[in-house]
């Protein structure tokens, strides 16, 4: 589909100038203030988060300026994606709390969707230089090397949840998984820890209070399944793109090639949505 080929182009030259913006230092001087989330309860926002909005919102108009962008920080209560046509989904930065701490572990994203289903997808992490690029049918890209079917070669290691990690009733749904649990804080670094081959699965358990929203894993997705992976929510279903739904409080678990998907649902499974919310 030519539109495709011409929003990669896009996504691969607005990666550049993300890059080129955070070639100054945008971390040691921020000041974090704070907004009110999808869940209703305070995060941490930041004025490079609004600048990163700014930047994606014009560069993307430029090229496609009949597309609107379903931004985070635009987000408020009841909104949704179109069913159909075209939707640019951005979460500026995945990891606000760990920007604004100073650690590496965040991520850029953005996603094309077209009539609710992702089609390219874009996780880039400015500091490092790391880019993963996904279009459906096509494959996915490191660096403009191709990631098809890349796998852990056999590391028996998930990431979760530092929080998550910390807490008995999730200890127990790790340990059952049979795999080393490895730290990490947010969605899209999770996944990028996968695609780089350092853990062959991810999970995020059910919280009250805690989602995983649109914005967070429309491009992660995509990029799971064109290297052969596979990501859904906890209970087997596919992560939601319609409707309210696409505030995702289900959990979620991802997995790469070398790792049976079902087999691992099954092993961590939650018993029921009662159960999910006192833990």
């Amino acid at each position: 589909m030519y539109v495709e080929t011409e929003i990669v182009k896009s996504f691969n030259a607005l990666a550049d100038i993300l890059v080129s913006y955070f070639k100054i230092d945008r971390q040691s001087t921020v000041l974090p203030m704070y907004k009110t989330g999808a869940n209703g309860s305070n995060e941490i926002i930041t004025k490079v988060d609004k600048e990163i909005e700014a930047i994606c919102d014009a560069h993307l108009f430029s090229s496609f300026s009949g597309i609107p962008v379903f931004s985070e920080e635009r987000y408020r209560q009841s909104m949704s994606l179109p069913d159909k046509g075209w939707v640019f989904v951005l979460d500026p930065i995945d990891g606000t709390f760990e920007f604004a701490n100073g650690s590496s572990d965040w991520s850029i994203s953005i996603a094309a969707v077209h009539n609710l289903q992702p089609r390219v997808g874009l996780l880039l992490m400015p500091r490092t230089g790391l880019r993963f690029m996904a279009r459906v049918g096509k494959g996915a890209f490191r660096n403009g090397q191709n990631l098809t079917n890349a796998c852990s070669a056999g590391v028996k290691q998930i990431g979760v949840s530092p929080r998550q990690q910390q807490e008995a009733v999730f200890q127990t749904r790790i340990r059952k998984s049979c795999l080393h649990p490895i730290p990490i804080p947010t969605l899209t670094v999770k996944i990028i820890s996968m695609l780089l081959g350092y853990i062959s699965a991810a999970v995020y358990f059910p919280q009250e209070g805690k989602s995983a929203n649109v914005w967070d894993y429309a491009a992660a997705v995509l990029l799971v399944t064109e290297t052969g992976g596979k990501m859904t929510s906890l209970d087997g279903t596919s992560m939601p793109f319609k409707g309210q739904s696409i505030i995702h409080r289900g959990g979620w678990l991802a997995t790469d090639s070398s790792c049976n998907h079902n087999e691992l649902l099954k092993k961590i499974h939650i018993d029921s949505m009662s159960g999910a919310e006192n833990i």
